[in-house]
């Protein structure tokens, strides 16, 4: 079986993400009276991780901890006289009403069919597939779809729905049990820290880091098996594809 996560693993998260976390961020800071003030929205979206060419890998949006994620943002309105309050719920509320922005995003930075030659070939060797995100389930199917391999996802989770969060390993073991796969034969792809957490407290036998997300090489290659600069390099693993 292999796990993969969505966001910065399936495609480069700064390409597709950046756009819609821009726009969404600055419509918030209009209905706050706060979008005058460039160089603070600047500063806003490099704590959450976009920088002005490329990801702040430690932005919080990587460091999957929703309460640290929390005293920072209040930490930050503090000094910038932003209502708080009305910053988290606006962010939490685009976050769900994003579907139109990403779908958007991706058929105009992605190649749709980008990600069929390796499923087609994980499928052909008899991978049992999963798919496990922070992302919601909405945002998941739009990405799924897109890239047309929907169907070859076994079982999805989401941010949504009744499993624990990452590291927590419940979906991996769920994953296991429902497919009747030992966690020795499963694989994790992912392109943070907290994946290969993931893996290794559910004891997945073959943990691999991708740069296309936090692009924190170092942390990654600490903690994962190999590293590759895509998910198009899993084509030529020669431990995922024996010949």
């Amino acid at each position: 079986g292999i796990i993969f996560d969505k966001d910065g693993t399936l495609f480069d998260y700064y390409t597709v993400w950046s756009p819609v976390i821009r726009t969404a961020l600055h419509e918030i800071l209009i209905s706050l009276e706060k979008d005058k003030d460039e160089e603070m929205e600047k500063e806003l979206l490099h704590l959450i991780g976009i920088g002005e060419n490329d990801i702040n890998p430690d932005g919080l949006i990587f460091i999957h901890n929703k309460s640290i994620a929390l005293i920072n943002l209040f930490v930050f309105c503090k000094a910038n006289r932003i209502p708080y309050r009305r910053l988290v719920s606006g962010i939490f509320k685009r976050y769900y009403d994003s579907k139109s922005l990403l779908k958007e995003s991706l058929l105009t930075n992605t190649d749709k069919d980008r990600l069929l030659p390796l499923f087609t070939k994980l499928k052909e060797r008899g991978y049992t597939i999963g798919v496990v995100t922070s992302d919601n389930s909405t945002s998941t199917k739009v990405c799924l779809e897109h890239f047309q391999i929907d169907s070859y996802v076994s079982m999805i989770s989401t941010y949504d729905d009744e499993y624990k969060r990452k590291p927590n390993p419940h979906s991996l073991k769920v994953f296991c049990k429902k497919f009747s796969i030992p966690p020795s034969e499963v694989v994790v792809v992912g392109d943070a820290s907290v994946d290969m957490k993931y893996a290794k407290r559910g004891k997945a036998g073959y943990k691999i880091g991708v740069l296309t997300g936090s692009k924190n090489e170092k942390k990654l290659n600490e903690k994962a098996d190999i590293v590759y600069p895509t998910i198009i390099n899993l084509l030529h693993d020669k431990n995922l594809f024996t010949e």
